[in-house]
């Protein structure tokens, strides 16, 4: 059976959670991602992401819908890792200067 679809972009969203980046580029991803998430941190823009992931799994609404919603709480959250998109730079310069980077710095 395939894994429900990929995203239609074709680019994967990236999320960080405690310094671990991670790619979503599918809503079976998005959902395995939001059952790992911090059982403190779960508000209602978290259950929001996990009923639309849910239901876009359920095929009861579009993927790129419930990805949408997912974006919208891995914003809210201040996860996101953006791809250097102008709207997006400062706080992708904010989350890099709080990840280190690994071993990317030092060329071989």
């Amino acid at each position: 059976m395939d894994a429900v679809g990929t995203l239609k972009t074709g680019v994967p969203l990236k999320v960080s959670l405690e310094g671990h980046v991670e790619e979503i580029d599918s809503v079976s991803d998005a959902a395995d991602f939001l059952q790992r998430w911090p059982i403190e941190r779960r508000g209602h823009v978290y259950r929001s992401a996990l009923n639309a992931c849910s239901a876009a799994i359920a095929a009861q609404i579009s993927e790129s819908d419930a990805i949408k919603v997912f974006t919208g709480f891995a914003r809210v959250s201040g996860i996101l890792v953006a791809e250097g998109g102008p709207a997006m730079r400062l706080e992708a310069r904010s989350v890099q200067s709080r990840m280190p980077k690994q071993g990317r710095q030092i060329p071989k």
